[in-house]
């Protein structure tokens, strides 16, 4: 626990009925199942025994707090579960349910998914005034079963195991978000009678610890965007918690282009024709060198290791007929880093003590779970021998609700968490989550090796499982984690597949922009022959280096307000999507994506661009516009197609513009540029490469466009200096 009273001063004071934070009211009733049944202070059940308040500091600065002790009131001497509410400066407030005593039978047998075993708070949501609309993220893969409504049908929002997760109340100006603050794992949220919204302890917990704690946080901003309030949200429990959300952002295989073999990719069970997997994966690295394609790492999907029944890991190492001489062969051929997936554990699995293997693990009939820190240690770091660079824990929400153990533990699910991400930070490796709940997603604030996570469905050539990803993204940003959209092929028809025998993707050219845009692991995953390089070069440097955003690409502030019918009727509608890059503290640049949207007008606030700037469409980059609040980017309706992106660049104070490399998806990344500096007679800035490198910048010199192209040195950078268009070696 990461709360620390710095000074504790004990008072009685008289209970309260109700509480208030900003827009948001707290029924006041507190609930708690014991001894099988439930006790609530609305009923009599739970008695008040005493009150008290008190001041202190913790992680997430000083706070006032006041607090209810209560009993059962067959046993009024005993203190059962005290609530406690923790008032922070800066709109956070805590509420923190407390519980002394081991409690038993505390299981919701009504609603054991769904219902809650303990209840506070309670606020009630429906026809709340303040706040008119909500987005809530729910189900898998970061919340991609999102809801965005108004208040006043709340029919959408869901709870329980598979739906539970942050909801942000939002009006014109101002965003709350409500989540969990501690145990991620077996925090809930339960609707009740369809219009109050009850956080708890999950329904099935059957005994709840001695000295259990858990927290509700509640984050109120003004002011903001509610992309932005959220990712404030994150950045409280991000503090609260330590995880460097800086470091986080930094792991290899989001920073450079990739080739998958998951669900989607020609290669997913499927090897060429005669050849087996060792063979095959050998190949692919050399038709990527011989065609300057420069992928750095590569995913192993769930077809290398053994399964048992049911279809759980068996043993998580190569079959022969799979890697004849082993992984670490096809390592030491391609010096590719790997993304290797892992699914859930078998019940057979040849870990488990129960099955003749050296580790502990929890063993039912459809699934297993490890509870030794020592396993994890060993598994990892045996992996690391072969080549292993990330850890891909997939199917993460079937390992969970597999499991009787797991959904009814109070703790059990934080501890599996936990000890896969100790480990893989001991052993410097990270962490890619897939199929996770909301709940594992909050979990990793705790886990400075989660560093990615699949944010939409699974790809298959030619369907839209990108379409969450201007919503999950917020999430996953908020909390440190690079959101990722999945492979994708690069050309339209790639014969001979028997996965895939009839699928097309027609849509390439949308499937890298989203891919880019997203900030996360962009990986091709064509057959052998069937790339398009002028494609997969839109994305990233000759060394692989991707030129992504400063965060990810997400839904217009604009266009959230307009679909709950806020004001901002000019608004376009659809799949339209911001982010930005900056090259320094006055060098802002603007990207915008459009897909399957309605007209409508773009100001340079939907962008956070404050200063003069221009804009131009990615196809037209010579039809340049002044961009400013008297002449926005009016939007015509695209399709999948016909998709937008948009590049705003500012009027430097020497008058030019820097357009970039506008070939690129994204012409101003920092990942190429660096040193921005401006005056009003000379713009500087360094570009890095590799040696031999040509890279065209385009410049707006006097009205016209300029092209500028420097070869990269052996250093790896070079200084362009305009208008005078010098390269200087650095």
């Amino acid at each position: 626990f990461l709360y620390f009273i710095a000074f504790y001063k004990m008072s009685i004071l008289a209970a309260t009925t109700a509480m208030f934070f900003s827009g948001l009211a707290s029924t006041g009733d507190v609930c708690v199942h014991m001894d099988f049944k439930k006790l609530c202070k609305s009923t009599g059940d739970l008695v008040l025994q005493s009150a008290y308040n008190a001041t202190g500091v913790d992680a997430t600065g000083r706070y006032k707090l006041t607090g209810n002790r209560y009993s059962a009131r067959s046993t009024p001497k005993q203190p059962v579960m005290a609530t406690e509410v923790l008032s922070y400066d800066a709109g956070v407030t805590i509420y923190r349910q407390r519980f002394p005593v081991q409690l038993n039978g505390t299981q919701d047998s009504d609603k054991m998914e769904d219902g809650l075993a303990s209840e506070f708070p309670s606020f009630e949501i429906k026809d709340n005034s303040e706040y008119p609309a909500f987005i809530q993220w729910a189900g898998n893969m970061v919340g991609s079963h999102y809801t965005i409504g108004n208040t006043n049908n709340i029919d959408s929002m869901v709870g329980g195991i598979q739906y539970s997760g942050p909801i942000a109340l939002f009006n014109a100006n101002s965003t709350t978000i409500i989540s969990g603050g501690n145990e991620f794992m077996s925090h809930s949220q339960a609707i009740r009678n369809d219009k109050f919204v009850s956080y708890g302890l999950m329904g099935g917990v059957m005994t709840i610890p001695a000295g259990f704690v858990m927290d509700t946080i509640v984050v109120e901003k003004s002011g903001l965007t509610v992309a932005d309030a959220v990712i404030e949200w994150g950045d409280v429990l991000l503090h609260r918690y330590g995880k460097d959300k800086q470091l986080s952002l930094s792991d290899f295989t989001t920073e450079y282009l990739g080739y998958s073999t998951d669900n989607g990719a020609y290669y997913y069970y499927n090897t060429e024709e005669g050849k087996n997997y060792q063979q095959t994966i050998i190949d692919v690295k050399q038709y990527a060198d011989k065609e300057n394609i420069p992928i750095r790492h590569w995913l192993m999907d769930s077809w290398w290791y053994f399964k048992g029944d049911k279809g759980g890991v068996k043993n998580w190492t190569a079959m022969p007929s799979i890697f004849p001489d082993g992984i670490d062969t096809v390592y030491n051929a391609t010096e590719l880093p790997i993304i290797a997936h892992n699914r859930y554990w078998s019940h057979e699995t040849d870990y488990a003590k129960q099955n003749g293997g050296d580790w502990d693990f929890i063993v039912e009939s459809q699934a297993s779970m490890p509870t030794d820190q020592g396993f994890w240690d060993w598994l990892l770091a045996d992996a690391k021998k072969w080549g292993l660079h990330v850890y891909e824990q997939d199917w993460l929400h079937n390992e969970f609700t597999y499991l009787n153990a797991s959904l009814s533990s109070a703790t059990l699910g934080r501890q599996w968490l936990m000890q896969m991400g100790t480990a893989a930070e001991r052993h410097v490796l990270t962490i890619q989550y897939c199929m996770s709940y909301c709940r594992h997603i909050l979990q990793s604030v705790e886990l400075q090796a989660v560093t990615q996570a699949r944010a939409s469905g699974d790809y298959q050539p030619g369907n839209d499982q990108w379409k969450p990803m201007g919503v999950t993204s917020i999430l996953a940003n908020a909390v440190g984690i690079k959101p990722t959209k999945d492979n994708f092929w690069t050309t339209d028809a790639q014969d001979g597949s028997p996965k895939y025998p009839k699928l097309r993707e027609r849509f390439n050219r949308l499937q890298s922009a989203v891919s880019t845009l997203s900030t996360g692991p962009v990986a091709i995953a064509d057959k052998v022959g069937s790339t398009d390089v002028s494609l997969v070069m839109k994305s990233c440097t000759a060394a692989g280096k991707l030129l992504a955003p400063d965060r990810p690409a997400m839904l217009l502030n604009s266009v959230l307000m307009k679909e709950v019918g806020l004001p901002h009727s000019s608004a376009p509608s659809g799949y339209v999507w911001g982010t930005n890059s900056e090259l320094s503290s006055t060098t802002k640049f603007g990207y915008l994506i459009a897909i399957e949207s309605e007209a409508g007008s773009v100001f340079p606030s939907d962008l956070g661009i404050t200063s003069p700037s221009i804009a131009w469409e990615h196809n037209s980059t010579s039809a340049f516009q002044q961009f400013s609040a008297q002449n926005p980017i009016e939007l015509k309706p695209t399709d999948k197609w016909t998709f937008n992106v948009w590049t705003v660049a500012p009027v430097l104070n020497s008058g030019m513009v820097f357009m970039g490399e506008t070939e690129k998806w994204v012409s101003a990344s920092r990942s190429r540029f660096t040193g921005f500096t401006d005056s009003t007679t000379e713009t500087s800035v360094t570009i890095r490469g590799i040696s031999g490198e040509k890279v065209t910048t385009k410049w707006v010199v006097d009205g016209k466009i300029v092209d500028v192209t420097c070869t990269i040195p052996k250093s790896s950078s070079v200084l362009l200096s305009m208008p005078l268009m010098t390269c200087t070696d650095q």
